[in-house]
C-alpha cells in the first residue's frame, strides 16, 4: 500500500465588511497547497479530500476554484466524473452538489475564491458559464495568481472598503477567465489550422503549390495565415515548404538513381539551376557534393 506524507497549506480568508459592493460580495478568498513527499499517511486518505455531492455538499454561494498545480477529478450531480488539472478553473454555482478530488501523490495547489451575486450579476455569470462551461481550461497565467494574491493581502491587511475593492477585482477575475478561454479556444483553431497546413504541404510536395491557395483553402487571408504559420512554427509558410522539398531531395538523391535535373523536375523546381541553389542555400553544399558525401560515407562503414 502506498504510503503519503502530507504537507499541507491552508488559508481561507473571510471577509467581515459585506455590506459595499458591486453587485458582487465575497466571502471569502484562499489557497490551498498540498505537498507529498512519500513517507507516511495511507493513500486511502484521499477520502478526506472528497467533498460528496450524494450527502448533500452544497452552498449558498459561488465557488471560483483555479487549479495551478496538480491533478484531481470532479463530479457534477447528474454527470460522469471529468479529470481536473494545472491550468483549470472550475465554477461551482450556489445549491450546486458535485463531488471533487484530487491525487495525493501530486503536489497540488488551487486558488478560490467565494462569492454571491445580486440577480442581475447572477445571469450574467450564468450565461457566460453555461452549464456545460463550468470547468475552463485557460492554462497557466501569472495575472490571475497575482489577482488572487492581491486579494488575500487587501483582506489579511483590513483595507477599508476592501469589499468594494474586492467585487470590482472580482469583476475583472471573471473577465480574465472569459478573455483568456476566448483566446485559448482561438489559439486551439488557429493550431489546427497550421496542422492541417501542414498536411497540405505534404501531400503537395511535388507540386508548385502556391502559399496564397493553402490559405484560401483554410478560408484565411494571406496575410493572416502567414502571420499566424510564422508565430507557431518560426518560419514562413513558403520556407516550411521549401525546407520540406529539400528533405524530399535527400531522399531522392541517396535512394535513386534520378539525376539531379529529375530530382529537381519531380519536386516542380523552375530549373535544375533554382534548385541547385535552394538546396545549397538549406543545406549548405550542392546536392552533387551532398550525394557524393553521403555515398561515400556510406561506402566507408
Amino acid at each position: 500500500m502506498k504510503n503519503i506524507e502530507l504537507q499541507s497549506e491552508f488559508k481561507n480568508v473571510v471577509i467581515e465588511n459585506n455590506d459595499i459592493n458591486f453587485g458582487l460580495s465575497l466571502n471569502s478568498i484562499g489557497f490551498k497547497s498540498l505537498l507529498s513527499n512519500g513517507n507516511s499517511v495511507n493513500a486511502n486518505k484521499v477520502r478526506d479530500f472528497r467533498y460528496k455531492y450524494k450527502k448533500g455538499k452544497v452552498s449558498d454561494e459561488f465557488k471560483l476554484i483555479y487549479i495551478t498545480n496538480g491533478v484531481g477529478f470532479i463530479c457534477l450531480e447528474n454527470s460522469i466524473e471529468i479529470e481536473i488539472s494545472t491550468g483549470m478553473i472550475l465554477l461551482i454555482y450556489p445549491q450546486q452538489k458535485y463531488s471533487y478530488y484530487h491525487l495525493i501523490d501530486i503536489e497540488w495547489k488551487e486558488y478560490f475564491v467565494r462569492f454571491e451575486a445580486d440577480n442581475e450579476y447572477s445571469q450574467m455569470i450564468r450565461r457566460f458559464f453555461s452549464a456545460d462551461k463550468l470547468i475552463i481550461d485557460i492554462g497557466l497565467n501569472e495575472e490571475l495568481v497575482k489577482l488572487f494574491n492581491r486579494g488575500i493581502d487587501v483582506v489579511k491587511n483590513g483595507l477599508k472598503t476592501s469589499q468594494v475593492y474586492l467585487s470590482g477585482m472580482l469583476f475583472y477575475m471573471l473577465g480574465l477567465i472569459i478573455s483568456k478561454s476566448q483566446n485559448k479556444t482561438l489559439e486551439k483553431k488557429h493550431l489546427q489550422q497550421i496542422e492541417q497546413s501542414k498536411i497540405i504541404f505534404n501531400e503537395n510536395i511535388c507540386s508548385d503549390l502556391k502559399i496564397e491557395d493553402v490559405a484560401a483553402k483554410l478560408n484565411l487571408s494571406y496575410t493572416s495565415f502567414r502571420m499566424n504559420f510564422k508565430k507557431y512554427t518560426g518560419v514562413t509558410p513558403a520556407k516550411y515548404f521549401t525546407g520540406l522539398k529539400i528533405e524530399k531531395a535527400k531522399q531522392l538523391l541517396l535512394e535513386t538513381p534520378y539525376s539531379i535535373k529529375e530530382v529537381s523536375y519531380i519536386l516542380n523546381f523552375s530549373t535544375s539551376e533554382h534548385f541547385s541553389t535552394r538546396f545549397k542555400k538549406v543545406t549548405g553544399i550542392p546536392p552533387k557534393d551532398y550525394r557524393m558525401n553521403k555515398l561515400q560515407n556510406n561506402n566507408n562503414l
